[in-house]
């Protein structure tokens, strides 16, 4: 049942108090507009409205995130800091009494948001009324970078991948039922029941490569035996995903010698899936020295404010600069802000983004970042000779082209017009 704020301040209540909380702090600003920020009732759909004891309030509970996330801090430190911690009483409007409580609560809340799509309400409603009270201006520079966010499903190699997907499989097409696998060929049987009946690798020594390319092969059979069961019900979505994934770790990982037989590919693939229990994971690398297995996450900040306008996921094989006007579409649409300047580091400033940035609608956005320099000095446009009188380029090699050049063409050590 849903629990509500008492809209009846305490005589104790943080804010009637004189405190040293800067107004222009997180916290201040938070307390500008707790009152307004969050409402019980915007969340009454979460709550059984006739069963039940009354919940903690939804309004103080999405409250608490806020502050949480901004000081990265755990759930058991969340509740102890709104216990006594004085600039989250301020921000969150709450008495220098209040009783607090159990830290599982907001482990439960946020299951509780996630479950009905409420995830993002405690951000987007704080940057919405952060625009009405006047946090934001019109026109706003964006910082924008990416993090990585590693995942939360176990890395597996080849062979696990294979075994856990054809499982996943056959259990999806009901063969886990040991009564639907009568009637197939005994050798059929047999081979579901080697992959339904345990769930472990296979007793080889891994350290021997005869043993692990036997074992492949072994796999392979398998999974070839799955996807062929699997014809006959493609038309059932589960059936499809399932079998969508074993074809993909097949396609990725797996090669074929010149004798037929199925082998290891060298490499790895773009897309490649690196667990069955979080497909959507994936590696991913930040420079070439740090690598993660998960996620990546572009964040989109406010300079003058500091307030970040947008939280997005992105695959952790996706390069930064590649989601940058799906970023800015998403500021100006939940804040209702021009974004007319983008600071981001070298990822950013692209010839699609730089090109994107000059034609954005309703003005232009200043897109500023470190421009890569070529590591080649050979091709590098002062390596081209230019004729204008003729219209034609000589590259170092000797090699000339012909036509017209652009209208900021000009001959090497020529000064730019006025």
């Amino acid at each position: 049942m849903l629990g509500r704020r008492d809209p009846q301040h305490s005589l104790f209540d943080a804010n009637a108090l004189p405190h040293r909380v800067a107004p222009d702090s997180f916290y201040g600003r938070m307390a500008a507009v707790c009152d307004l920020l969050f409402q019980d009732d915007d969340l009454k759909e979460l709550y059984d409205p006739s069963n039940g004891r009354p919940s903690l309030p939804p309004s103080l509970m999405s409250g608490a995130l806020l502050p949480q996330f901004y000081d990265d801090v755990s759930d058991q430190e969340a509740a102890e800091r709104i216990l006594f911690d004085l600039r989250w009483k301020i921000a969150l409007h709450l008495p220098l009494d209040y009783p607090g409580f159990d830290p599982s609560s907001l482990s439960y809340f946020r299951k509780r948001l996630a479950e009905h799509g409420q995830e993002r309400y405690a951000f987007d409603r704080f940057v919405q009324i952060g625009r009405q009270a006047g946090f934001l201006p019109d026109r706003v520079t964006l910082l924008t970078d990416t993090t990585w966010v590693k995942g939360a499903g176990a890395v597996q190699d080849t062979y696990t991948l294979l075994r856990k997907s054809i499982r996943r499989l056959l259990r999806t097409l009901g063969y886990a039922v040991p009564g639907k696998r009568h009637g197939l060929a005994p050798e059929v049987e047999r081979l579901l029941a080697s992959y339904l009946d345990k769930d472990r690798k296979a007793d080889i020594d891994w350290a021997d490569p005869q043993q692990r390319a036997a074992q492949l092969k072994v796999l392979v059979h398998g999974a070839d035996v799955a996807l062929d069961l699997a014809a006959a019900q493609a038309d059932d979505p589960e059936v499809r995903s399932a079998g969508w994934m074993l074809t993909k770790i097949l396609g990725d990982d797996v090669v074929t010698d010149e004798h037929g037989d199925p082998q290891i590919g060298e490499g790895t693939a773009p897309d490649r899936i690196i667990s069955v229990t979080a497909p959507e994971m994936r590696h991913g690398h930040k420079s070439k020295a740090q690598r993660f297995d998960g996620f990546k996450t572009a964040v989109a900040t406010e300079v003058e404010s500091e307030l970040i306008l947008d939280v997005a996921d992105l695959p952790a094989t996706s390069g930064d600069g590649e989601h940058l006007m799906p970023t800015v579409s998403r500021v100006e649409e939940h804040a209702g802000v021009a974004v007319e300047r983008i600071i981001g580091d070298g990822a950013y400033p692209t010839g699609e983004n730089l090109a994107a940035c000059a034609t954005h609608q309703p003005a232009p956005i200043d897109l500023v970042g470190p421009l890569t320099r070529p590591t080649d000095p050979e091709v590098a446009k002062s390596a081209f000779q230019l004729d204008l009188a003729a219209k034609h380029a000589t590259c170092p090699e000797g090699h000339r082209v012909s036509g017209t050049l652009g209208p900021h063409a000009r001959a090497p050590g020529a000064s730019v017009p006025a």
